[in-house]
């Protein structure tokens, strides 16, 4: 089965001098002026985390993919003109092509005193292998047949 959309073009691992995160002054500099901290350790900061970090890109889309410590995995997307995006087909590719199309991952909304909005970016985040999650539907029900005309049912083509 191929669910991938019609336009996608596959993401490809790159180095971190390759994102937009190549400006490291100018992103230092608003780590430091944000949370408080000297250039010096703001530098220190985005190096240590860019370290850690693989970074998948393509013609739309830059991701940072992030080990979390518990066999699970964030993924970070955002769009590389660093507009905003809400397509749904779009980030479940992301997370099949770079965690896999058997792994669960979950958007977050979280308490107010957890929240994070730094940048026009959006978080997912992805189960260990083999693990689900116990609420969500229990099979697969998918339909790519285009509909116009029935309120509340319209759906796009793959």
């Amino acid at each position: 089965m191929n669910d991938t959309p019609h336009d996608w073009q596959r993401l490809v691992e790159t180095s971190p001098a390759d994102t937009l995160h190549t400006g490291t002054d100018a992103v230092v500099q608003v780590v430091a002026e944000h949370y408080g901290i000297s250039e010096d350790s703001a530098r220190d900061w985005v190096a240590r985390v860019r370290s850690e970090v693989r970074f998948f890109v393509n013609d739309l889309y830059e991701v940072a993919l992030s080990p979390t410590g518990i066999d699970a995995l964030q993924l970070t997307i955002q769009r590389r003109d660093g507009e905003l995006i809400r397509d749904w087909r779009h980030f479940q590719q992301i997370k099949n092509e770079l965690a896999g199309p058997e792994r669960e991952a979950v958007e977050l909304y979280p308490a107010e005193s957890r929240k994070t909005d730094t940048a026009n970016k959006w978080h997912l985040w992805v189960l260990p292998v083999g693990v689900k999650f116990d609420f969500g539907f229990p099979q697969r029900d998918v339909s790519y047949k285009e509909i116009h005309d029935a309120p509340g049912l319209k759906q796009r083509p793959l």
